[in-house]
């Protein structure tokens, strides 16, 4: 069966599997807190630069469109505990995380139990130390990042303190029309002649989380797309489609809290339908996305008992390497960029039951990801989903065959070689072993 939901034959194929999560159960009663936070700069009081373009040249928004939120989704199953948290950011850093990890180290959190999920909006907060980032997004405040993680250590303690048994299930579903992969456009007839094609695959999973009595209280919903439908013209704060996305669950499900999930994004665009403007557009897909999710929702069968489990590791990236066609376009900062950019990066997986939620430190093209989502074959997982823009940025992460076409993800934020997507799909298969009990830690 895993072979066949990695590979999701056909244009609709809806898998309810609540009846396969026995394998995969405790017998402690898992247990789920809820918390959220509001993590909106204040741009009255503080100067502060969007991140994502840099186009924008570092200049600070001019107002807010809509909030920023951070989900948390707390879990104990007697046993163990740990806190997914969903952030509308363009990414989470180290420090962000570090600082969430001490403001809660009191109930047990570290860094191994706590993963932070980043939407990947481009108009939120420039939060990065390095001069580095600093030279493509803005400066760094380091109160505004204080601010956003004391509110999130907040929703941590009151999600810890409020848990309740639950129920989950999963759900998912191919959704044709909504993306397009961005990175077709380049080198396009060497790619005619090797015969590819555009690699798309528009998957929305949707993991379920009910009460006892079966009554919703959680969605995290996973879903590959740039949040780019705002461009680098827009100088206010948004949360963008994953926003909308999130705020039209809650209100389907008004005792829900919805978590929004990147994947594997790297080169998948979102296919944008008509609208006045760009934040109409922006509104019209997020409100369509929310529909199908919703629908999906409602089919799912949840199951109680379910274990949990985590994994962190820290390998040895490949060497930094900058692409030959782009050497002189990174002359100006290949310094800044060495001294900024690590030479390890945090790979982590969430198991809850038979779903692993693997996290990966940027942005994956789609065949990185569907490549880390079959990793799990030997692992007896179910719905393994690859996440992208999780605790940490390092740049894209592409395969060798997308490294040789060159173009953006490549030539202006590809750091670690040609390699770097095949060492990261094997770095995660290995630990999904780990987790799952068929290989031992090193």
């Amino acid at each position: 069966m895993q072979r066949a939901f990695s590979k999701f034959v056909g244009n609709c194929l809806l898998f309810l599997a609540g009846f396969l999560f026995a394998a995969l159960t405790s017998s402690e009663a898992l247990e789920i807190g809820l918390g959220t936070a509001d993590i909106t700069p204040d741009v009255t009081t503080f100067r502060v630069p969007l991140a994502g373009y840099g186009a924008r040249l570092g200049r600070p928004a001019t107002g807010i469109h809509d909030p920023l939120r951070a989900k948390v989704l707390y879990l104990n199953d007697k046993n163990r505990h740990m806190a997914l948290i969903a952030v509308d950011l363009r990414s989470s850093t180290p420090e962000f995380k570090k600082q969430i990890v001490e403001k809660t180290a009191d109930l047990g959190m570290n860094l191994d139990n706590i993963f932070v999920a980043a939407s990947h909006t481009h108009a939120g907060p420039s939060m990065y130390p390095e001069k580095f980032w600093q030279m493509q997004f803005g400066k760094y405040d380091p109160a505004i990042v204080d601010i956003m993680t004391s509110a999130i250590a907040q929703a941590i303690r009151r999600a810890a303190a409020a848990t309740i048994p639950a129920r989950v299930g999963y759900a998912a579903k191919n959704l044709d029309g909504f993306t397009r992969n961005r990175r077709w456009r380049y080198n396009t007839e060497q790619r005619n002649a090797n015969g590819e094609t555009p690699n798309v695959e528009p998957k929305l999973s949707v993991v379920r989380f009910d009460d006892m009595n079966g009554e919703c209280l959680a969605l995290a919903v996973h879903f590959a797309a740039h949040p780019t439908i705002l461009g680098a013209e827009n100088m206010r704060i948004s949360a963008e489609w994953p926003g909308v996305l999130q705020r039209e669950l809650e209100r389907a499900f008004p005792k829900c809290v919805a978590l929004y999930l990147n994947g594997a994004e790297g080169d998948q665009s979102p296919a944008v339908g008509e609208g006045g403007d760009e934040f109409e557009r922006m509104n019209n897909y997020g409100m369509r996305l929310a529909q199908y999710a919703a629908q999906l929702a409602e089919q799912i069968e949840t199951r109680p008992d379910l274990s949990i489990g985590y994994m962190r590791c820290l390998p040895d990236l490949p060497e930094i390497t900058f692409p030959e066609s782009a050497r002189r376009k990174f002359a100006a900062y290949a310094d800044a960029a060495r001294e900024a950019l690590p030479g390890k990066a945090e790979l982590q997986l969430f198991q809850i039951g038979p779903i692993a939620l693997a996290g990966l430190p940027g942005e994956p093209i789609m065949e990185v990801g569907q490549a880390v989502e079959e990793g799990f074959a030997d692992s007896d997982f179910e719905l393994p989903l690859a996440i992208g823009l999780a605790n940490d940025y390092i740049g894209y992460i592409v395969n060798e065959k997308e490294y040789a076409h060159g173009g953006y993800e490549v030539e202006s934020r590809s750091y670690y070689g040609s390699g770097l997507g095949a060492f990261i799909e094997t770095e995660i298969a290995l630990m999904g072993k780990k987790l799952a009990g068929k290989a031992t830690c090193d």
